[in-house]
């Protein structure tokens, strides 16, 4: 039985799962013994097998491994940190920019990281879509019907009563609150000749 015992091991040593040892065939107390510690340690290899190939996978289906299974503890605690990371990315894809991994090493970084990233990003396109929303909305007004002094061009400000003098303002001053324009000041060839015949 020592050469079946061997040839056991060694399949194990391997990597592969062999058959269990037929204990009906061994009479000696001792080596009935250790035919059921291999056996044992078959049936756990077979379970911790079982369990990482779908794993490695990424299969996450809930493959059970016995407690008594020490051989298997490490996996298990794989399976659920990798459950539990599967919940948080898909928290992440819901725009939850507050999960953070702390348990895989080098992966861990390279997740929070691009977390941040993504959080940034998020906010800074929140931003920029505030900031065209109101282009929007000045625009609009500028699109409008503004209502404008014919004599002195002034424009009337939206809500304002016409009669009083302080609801008028300057076009320049108007369109300077409006938009990012700015005026410098000149006088065209018309009035230049209107006002100063003199220097024409």
């Amino acid at each position: 039985m020592i050469d079946k015992f061997t040839e056991t091991l060694s399949i194990l040593l391997q990597g592969n799962i062999p058959e269990e040892i037929d204990l009906g065939r061994i009479d000696d107390e001792g080596e009935r013994k250790l035919a059921n510690i291999l056996n044992k340690l078959i049936e756990f290899m077979r379970e911790v097998h079982d369990f990482i190939i779908p794993l490695s996978n990424g299969e996450l289906a809930d493959i059970k491994v016995s407690p008594k299974n020490f051989f298997g503890s490490p996996f298990k605690e794989l399976h659920s940190r990798l459950l539990h990371l599967t919940w948080q990315a898909k928290q992440v894809a819901t725009g939850d920019f507050s999960q953070r991994v702390d348990f895989m090493g080098d992966f861990s970084e390279a997740f929070n990281s691009m977390i941040v990233s993504l959080d940034e990003h998020e906010k800074m396109l929140k931003n920029k879509i505030t900031e065209l929303e109101q282009a929007i909305l000045r625009i609009k007004k500028l699109e409008g019907i503004l209502p404008i002094c014919s004599h002195c061009k002034k424009i009337r400000l939206e809500g304002a009563d016409y009669k009083k003098q302080e609801g008028w303002v300057k076009i320049e001053c108007y369109l300077s609150e409006k938009t990012d324009a700015r005026f410098s000041h000149s006088v065209c060839p018309e009035c230049m000749k209107k006002l100063y015949p003199e220097i024409t």
